[in-house]
């Protein structure tokens, strides 16, 4: 039975997901069975989907000293969500011609929540000075927090795509969608490779330079094709970390 290998290369991570093609069959390799979802498993695995697009989107076109900022309202306004969304256009027509004078490119994605507490924005933004944000919002105090030096931000991810898991589909939302992004992201490339084979290695093997993060090793079936997979993602070693004993990463 062939397997799909996909790997995807997002700045300092790569990303592989392996598992066995529904097209073919073979004896002794089990298959669960593949049923009509239920609405349940379908959101599950529709939000799963989600955050690995914008994990993979975060991670290709940010890195350390970029930032992820909150927009928020101090108690002197109260905002509907069309006039946020008025709010957040004006704002980013301001951030747009500051990148422009500054003669470089802006990358960013946004979200907006307000379901579980006040209206507040969320974006992640390339980098730039501080003062400058804080000059371009007036509705309240901007909350900067920069990207490390990891280039796994997966973490982030989660937690935007759970902040519009509420509301993103409800009538009179923001955006009616998850999360908005520039044109100037690159999209990380997804290679797919059919391998003849009818198992893998059990235990993931990091490429060269690279070491397995293994919180990231998920292993079982698919809840809507029944097939069996397995997931993990490895980070770029850097210079120090070559440096030491690397056993403790393999």
């Amino acid at each position: 039975m062939p397997y799909i290998r996909e790997m995807v290369t997002a700045g300092r991570t790569i990303e592989v997901c392996k598992r066995f093609s529904s097209r073919y069959g073979r004896r002794g390799i089990p298959r669960g069975a593949n049923m009509a979802p239920t609405p349940e498993k379908q959101k599950k695995v529709n939000e799963r989907e989600a955050v690995t697009k914008l994990r993979r989107l975060i991670n290709h076109n940010f890195q350390s000293g970029d930032i992820h900022l909150v927009l928020g309202y101090s108690r002197a306004y109260t905002r509907t969500p069309a006039q946020a969304r008025k709010d957040l256009e004006v704002f980013m027509r301001r951030l747009r011609s500051y990148f422009r004078k500054q003669g470089k490119p802006l990358k960013y994605i946004t979200v907006t929540e307000y379901k579980s507490r006040r209206i507040h924005h969320h974006l992640v933004i390339s980098s730039m000075d501080a003062r400058d944000i804080a000059a371009m919002w007036e509705y309240g105090r901007p909350h900067i927090t920069h990207l490390d030096s990891t280039g796994q931000y997966g973490q982030l991810a989660e937690y935007l795509v759970k902040e519009t898991g509420k509301t993103f589909q409800e009538p009179g939302t923001a955006y009616g969608k998850r999360w908005n992004q520039s044109r100037t992201l690159e999209i990380p490339v997804v290679r797919k490779t059919v391998i003849k084979a009818g198992w893998w290695r059990k235990e993931p093997k990091p490429v060269k330079g690279y070491y397995i993060e293994r919180d990231s090793v998920r292993a079982g079936t698919h809840e809507l094709t029944g097939c069996e997979y397995l997931f993990y993602s490895m980070l770029r070693l850097d210079a120090g970390v070559r440096r030491r004993n690397r056993a403790e990463y393999l």
